[in-house]
């Protein structure tokens, strides 16, 4: 059985692979540029950027991380969803303003972006590194969802540190050859797939199991008042989840479309017609974050009725959820094709962070700070040895410090949520703020999220954290401007 499911994962990322490269050697002049490697000469049509910012975003947040969610804490998945929804209302308002501003201003990052607005390099660099930095989180997820994948689908035949090695140095290799004309092509394919697979798992998983949602919902309301005495899974927001749920639909979707990787995506349109267009498109693949929340519905269930004897509602179970209810549920030729498209969307996204964070590196930082003359070819080796180190690092993270997926995100979104009040602010009213008051609440603010992390463990009262982190970027922002405003009068 392992073997038939692992062919046929290996079969499709070998294909998607070919493909990729017939890619790179077909344009391989064009790869040269640097205005290609960064943002494919800016030639995506609607459809190839709508599948490959479909795949971008949804990733293995959403086959592993969105039902891990929803088989561990019920009811929270659903606030995930519905930050999600808010973000593309912000998306159709600020991204076209912001590819036209790219067209018009060369730019060809979110840091060139923050250099332009503010005329200052430095703060590019600082917005460069410091996305680079809080997109590692995000990598990591990618990580150790290949490895979950392949070890469910490999039936506990394969070890899956090795596959995760493996996996993810292919997954470098060709970031660093290929650039974001081949990389948007081989999301444009895992999109595709990544659609049929969550479909057809969470429309079928409920109605095989239990005869529908209605006999899936009435086990899980059985399950809650016989539940583990260690088990978190509920069914009813609670206190606690409420203040978690304000403060993340009120900041997270500020930061949706920031990252770093997302924005240079969108960079690369062809029009400011087909950006706009794909805001509305993409939102297709949010709808599909329900069936995906039933696939972890559908694993607690079966846990509750004994068919999965693995802890769904604990860590790392929970986040292998999807890919067990498809192991219980299905032959392995369907686990196989499901384990395709899960692993083939992790590595397309995985791919596309480390695109741009060598991108990010090599523009913003190297040629700004430490070599303003540098030529193409020395941009494109710095770009691809930044990526290699960040991939590596995150590397390291998903093996020694393992953590829960959606939480892994999360994290990131706090960071890159700094972002947003100073690219707003310089957008709407230019020299409200100067270039150290941006800064200094922008790393105000990341400091305070890395706190609460790393030192505090937990953030007070269930907070989400980057709710706190963006209080005191506002804060600082606010003395600032108080200040500068006294100062010219």
């Amino acid at each position: 059985m392992e073997y038939t499911a692992l062919l046929i994962i290996f079969g499709w990322i070998t294909l998607t692979g070919a493909i990729g490269t017939l890619v790179i050697i077909r344009g391989y002049r064009k790869l040269a540029s640097v205005d290609s490697w960064f943002v494919a000469g800016r030639s995506l049509g609607l459809l190839v950027l709508w599948l490959s910012l479909g795949a971008n975003i949804y990733s293995a947040y959403t086959f592993l991380g969105l039902p891990g969610l929803a088989a561990r804490e019920g009811v929270r998945a659903w606030a995930i969803t519905l930050y999600g929804m808010i973000s593309y209302i912000i998306g159709f308002m600020i991204v076209p303003k912001l590819w036209s501003s790219a067209r018009e201003h060369g730019w060809l990052t979110i840091a060139d972006a923050f250099e332009d607005l503010y005329s200052s390099r430095a703060l590019g660099a600082f917005v460069a590194v410091s996305g680079a930095l809080w997109s590692i989180p995000y990598i990591q997820l990618q990580i150790q969802g290949i490895g979950y994948i392949i070890e469910v689908a490999s039936y506990g035949g394969l070890d899956p540190t090795t596959a995760k090695v493996i996996a993810f140095l292919l997954v470098a290799v060709f970031t660093i050859v290929g650039g974001l004309m081949s990389i948007a092509f081989i999301n444009a394919l895992q999109g595709a797939i990544m659609l049929v697979a969550i479909w057809v798992v969470g429309l079928l998983a409920p109605a095989i199991a239990f005869g529908g949602i209605s006999g899936l919902f009435n086990t899980l309301t059985k399950f809650v008042e016989t539940k583990p005495s260690d088990c978190n899974f509920h069914l009813v927001f609670t206190s606690k989840d409420m203040v978690w749920f304000a403060t993340l639909i009120l900041t997270a979707p500020l930061a949706f479309w920031l990252w770093p990787n997302r924005i240079q995506n969108v960079f690369g349109g062809r029009s400011v017609e087909t950006v706009k267009r794909n805001m509305v498109l993409v939102g297709v693949y949010q709808i599909s974050q329900i069936p995906v929340i039933l696939v972890g519905l559908t694993a607690i269930g079966l846990f509750a009725t004994g068919v999965i004897t693995d802890t769904v509602y604990k860590k790392p179970y929970s986040d292998m959820s999807f890919m067990l209810v498809t192991k219980t549920l299905f032959p392995p030729w369907v686990v196989g094709i499901i384990g395709a498209g899960a692993l083939a969307a992790s590595i397309s996204t995985a791919a596309s962070i480390l695109h741009v964070t060598g991108a990010l590196f090599s523009r913003n930082a190297y040629q700004r700070v430490f070599k303003p003359r540098a030529s193409g070819r020395e941009l494109l080796l710095a770009a691809r040895l930044f990526t290699m180190t960040i991939a590596v690092a995150s590397l390291v993270l998903a093996l020694y410090a393992p953590g829960i997926l959606i939480y892994l995100l999360l994290v990131g979104y706090a960071g890159i949520l700094q972002f947003f009040p100073q690219y707003i602010i310089a957008l709407k009213k230019p020299g409200a703020i100067d270039k150290y008051t941006a800064l200094t609440g922008m790393a105000a603010g990341m400091a305070t999220v890395a706190y609460i992390k790393v030192v505090l463990g937990k953030s007070p009262y269930g907070v989400y954290e980057g709710f706190y982190g963006l209080l005191v970027n506002l804060a600082v922002l606010s003395i600032g401007y108080l200040l500068g405003r006294n100062s010219r009068k």
